[in-house]
């Protein structure tokens, strides 16, 4: 995978033409942007995106659960307790 910078993207637009899958850095500020992926493999790319978003979203579920049940335990107790 190719690095460009962002002042040398935004010098030559062109060069995304040429880019097929690239990571996007600021060196000025030594951090990542972000990458670029060409369109031709964006369905490839977007199913497994799709994938990653939805176990993200899972895992999230399943916290929240778990810190709702944890409350609930916690207001059961303190009712017993009156």
């Amino acid at each position: 995978m190719i690095e460009y910078g962002i002042t040398a993207l935004q010098m030559q637009p062109s060069l995304f033409k040429k880019m097929t899958i690239s990571k996007i850095v600021d060196k000025r500020k030594n951090q990542d942007i972000g990458y670029f992926i060409s369109s031709k493999y964006e369905e490839i790319i977007s199913s497994v995106v799709a994938e990653i978003e939805k176990q993200e979203r899972v895992a999230k579920l399943k916290i929240l659960k778990k810190h709702q049940d944890l409350d609930f335990l916690e207001v059961g107790v303190d009712d017993g307790l009156k």
